[in-house]
């Protein structure tokens, strides 16, 4: 007997050198053929660039399409335009006087007055409304980044819920397998009961994982269509969610710089309602300076002609706007301040996810290089010893087990490599560069208060 197992084990390991380069490596039929689809990707994987499925950047657009905050953004930036085109007019408008009294001297006289703008308080207002319509335009593509990531995010969670759920699917069919194979060896003779009992409970313990992995796979699909706003038919026919590049590049050297992280939409949206404070102290020093009116009339008392000029100066004696203007200014302050904040937390950001990118980019092609394959050379050579009998149960579970886990361990890290990526993207105003979408420009103000 201890002969006949030897020569068992020969043939295996003869058969398995030869194939253990294969990318599927085959299973005889005593146990289903185990399938990583974490590990589908090809030998251009390991080359760190970007493949992006082309639905990708459609199911964006779409979803920025459907997006009630995006739609609402893309308004306001009409009303500020609006703004923008009244604050143009001039301030104010002339007034039209008629006057006429009949005593024992008719009289009757027409009148044209003007204010005028003499401290030029039109244009304040349109400096205000040119950089609030600029930190509303960089607010329409702060909520189109925002939008795009949370959608990515979604996706990607569903994407790990999927590959998760193949795996407690396949984990099932393996234990299935498992039992009845352990069953049909009782009946031979060659297997105690309790072997087979320890099989049924690993099958009811895949059951329950994958009930719960299918449970997962619903809240998670379910989270995407509440973000994107999109529905996905169970039809055949019907179009599917895009695929995500599982080969993520590094960030080059220019795209690490300290300093990219500065064009991001919060910052110019902050830095235009900085410079719409400073505006508007402007504004509240120039209202405590007088406007002139200015006044003609003609007219005609009985055979008399009138001809008169008028002149009208406001007197600030009662309120002279100072406070105002000490309102303004400390407004304007806080904006520097609210600024200053977030370009500090912005570029904490920005360095926490680079780190977190390329950590986890790096774990994930050390797996790509030799864990993937180590993990199929392992199924098949578990398969084969279990098929010779070299194998009690509890063994091939501890190691079955062991495989998938594995296997669960590396969707995972897939899973926090594409987050860290997309976090990493949106922290250094990238997500819409990478997806290869037309991104609006944006007037910015140098921020020089950091």
């Amino acid at each position: 007997m201890l002969f006949t197992r030897i020569f068992y084990m020969g043939v295996c390991i003869c058969w398995l050198l030869p194939t253990a380069t294969v990318a599927d490596v085959g299973i005889s039929p005593g146990v289903s053929r185990i399938t990583d689809s974490t590990t589908s990707t090809t030998t251009s994987s390991t080359t760190g660039a970007d493949k992006i499925d082309p639905a990708l950047p459609a199911f964006i657009k779409q979803v920025w399409a459907e997006s009630p905050a995006v739609q609402g953004a893309q308004a306001a930036i009409e009303a500020a335009q609006a703004r923008r085109d009244g604050a143009g007019r001039p301030l104010h408008n002339p007034s039209l006087g008629l006057d006429a009294e009949r005593t024992n001297i008719n009289t009757g006289t027409i009148g044209l007055t003007q204010t005028l703008d003499w401290s030029d308080k039109q244009g304040a207002l349109v400096t205000i409304a040119k950089q609030e319509q600029q930190a509303i335009q960089a607010a329409f593509q702060e909520v189109r980044r925002s939008t795009a990531l949370e959608a990515l995010t979604a996706l990607v969670d569903f994407s790990t819920a999927r590959e998760m759920q193949k795996l407690a699917k396949h984990r099932m069919q393996l234990m299935q397998t498992l039992v009845d194979t352990a069953t049909q060896r009782q009946a031979a003779g060659d297997m105690q009961a309790l072997d087979v009992i320890l099989a049924q409970v690993a099958y009811s313990e895949a059951l329950m994982t994958q009930a719960e992995a299918e449970s997962t796979l619903s809240e998670a699909e379910a989270a995407l269509q509440a973000v994107s706003g999109l529905m996905q038919s169970a039809s055949p026919s019907s179009p599917q969610w895009p695929s995500l590049p599982s080969a993520l590049a590094l960030p080059s050297a220019q795209q690490t710089e300290s300093t990219t992280f500065e064009t991001l939409p919060k910052l110019a949206m902050l830095r235009s309602r900085m410079e719409v404070a400073r505006a508007r102290v402007n504004l509240a020093q120039k209202a405590g300076r007088s406007d002139p009116t200015l006044g003609i009339r003609a007219g005609r008392e009985d055979s008399e002609t009138l001809l008169g000029l008028s002149l009208e100066i406001p007197l600030f004696v009662r309120n002279s706007f100072k406070a105002e203007a000490r309102a303004a200014s400390h407004e304007a302050v806080a904006e520097e301040q609210v600024y200053r904040d977030a370009w500090r937390r912005a570029r904490a950001y920005f360095a926490g996810a680079l780190a977190r990118y390329q950590n986890t980019s790096r774990a994930w092609s050390v797996w790509l290089a030799g864990g993937q394959q180590a993990l199929r050379e392992q199924m098949s050579l578990l398969d084969q010893l279990w098929q010779v009998g070299e194998l009690s149960v509890t063994d091939y579970l501890i190691q079955a087990k062991q495989n998938i886990d594995t296997q669960e361990a590396a969707t995972r890290l897939l899973g926090e490599a594409r987050q860290a990526h997309f976090a990493w993207l949106a922290a250094s105003n990238q997500v819409e560069h990478w997806l290869g979408l037309a991104q609006h420009d944006i007037e910015t103000n140098s921020g020089e208060s950091k």
